[in-house]
């Protein structure tokens, strides 16, 4: 039998009437919006609620009325969920205040919190109207917003503090520049000392500009490596000898290097890896006034990697400078008071060179006094094994 629409909801022109259309328009709206709505009583029971509330929540629409409602809200909200109800008792309407809710899995959210009056037809207040608003999102990038504010305040400070070092530091060896020339030009020492101070202080002049410039490049991402084949052993020779020159008088260097690595072409920017040992080494040698420096070099094919440690028997690394090994002008801000006329900048540069080479650096102290640094790189830089 052919059934038949039920012309009783129907207007004439077969088109609901409008209380019913009214009526399915708001349920379609109330139950499909993506706000949570709630009906509570004064003591904060839930009389209804829509599924997307139910569904926020954790818990089905069945089971979340005749349920408390500050059954779903966080434990550091329980006291403003009473307060913001006995206002609506003494107002009869609450905007925008905060409240964290809480699922059935425990979890908590961020939600915006309205209530307003559902009077009867009388026009008695029989209920609370309560309209939350999901402020996950817009939490989520708060918190991201306020962090990156955060890093920006630091990153701000460490620019700051590294053009007031830098500037120091570049003002450092001007001063004894104009000393040597006005001596030399009085005649209270000889033109060849003279000229001994000038480059003395300008090489380090050059040094520190060079070092200031490669901070630059390395923190805007610009600093180019060009890689190669290069022989493992030639390059630690070239760099062993060279620091050989600058030893203390009671002080030796030995250069140890395993079988393997012997002909071992390690594949790198040769300029860049060469400037890393010579800070390395050559911290060792300014560190080490009596003793022994060790250069050692092994390499693990089957790990593709090459390791080189420079060991020494000098005063060791500070404590207080241990934390930030590999900091800018960390020397410098602790204190460096040896006169080891160093730029601060070494090891950041250098670390920054081997990490650009997928590798690693660290140091630390040795039991029996001086310190360690080890140097790991990547043989190959397309077969990366990482342990």
């Amino acid at each position: 039998m052919e059934q038949k629409a039920d012309r009783s909801l129907e207007d004439g022109r077969g088109y609901p009437n409008t209380y019913l259309r009214t009526y399915w328009i708001l349920e379609s709206l109330y139950e499909s919006s993506p706000v949570l709505y709630c009906v509570v009583n004064a003591a904060g029971t839930i009389l209804d609620c829509n599924e997307t509330y139910a569904r926020r929540v954790g818990y089905s629409r069945a089971e979340s009325v005749g349920r408390s409602i500050f059954n779903h809200v966080g434990p550091n909200s329980l006291v403003a969920m009473q307060e913001y109800l006995e206002a609506w008792e003494k107002k009869g309407l609450v905007e925008n205040c905060e409240v964290w809710l809480k699922k059935k899995d425990g979890s908590v959210f961020p939600a915006l919190l309205s209530a307003a009056s559902v009077h009867d037809e009388r026009g008695r207040v029989v209920a609370c109207n309560i309209a939350l608003i999901d402020q996950t999102d817009i939490y989520k990038t708060k918190r991201d917003v306020e962090k990156a504010n955060e890093e920006l305040k630091i990153k701000e400070q460490l620019k700051n503090e590294f053009i007031a070092i830098a500037s120091h530091e570049l003002r450092t060896p001007i001063q004894p520049l104009l000393g040597y020339a006005i001596l030399a030009k009085k005649g209270k020492i000889s033109q060849e000392a003279a000229w001994e101070g000038v480059l003395r202080e300008a090489r380090k002049l050059q040094q520190l500009a060079n070092d200031i410039l490669d901070v630059s490049r390395i923190e805007s991402g610009s600093l180019m490596y060009q890689m190669e084949k290069v022989a493992i052993n030639d390059l630690l020779v070239g760099v062993v000898d060279s620091a050989k020159t600058n030893l203390a008088k009671d002080v030796t260097m030995d250069l140890v290097i395993d079988d393997a690595s012997r002909s071992l072409e390690v594949n790198l920017d040769r300029s860049r890896i060469t400037q890393v040992l010579s800070n390395v080494i050559g911290n060792a040698v300014k560190f080490t006034e009596q003793g022994s420096i060790k250069v050692e070099c092994r390499a693990f094919p089957g790990k593709n990697r090459v390791e080189i440690r420079v060991i020494d028997t000098g005063t060791g690394i500070p404590e207080q400078v241990l934390p930030n090994l590999f900091g800018k002008f960390v020397t410098k801000s602790t204190g460096d008071t040896d006169g080891h006329g160093g730029t601060g900048l070494g090891l950041f540069i250098s670390k920054a060179i081997v990490t650009a080479h997928k590798g690693e650096i660290y140091g630390y102290n040795n039991a029996t006094g001086g310190a360690t640094f080890t140097i790991v790189l990547p043989i190959d830089q397309s077969n990366i094994i990482r342990d």
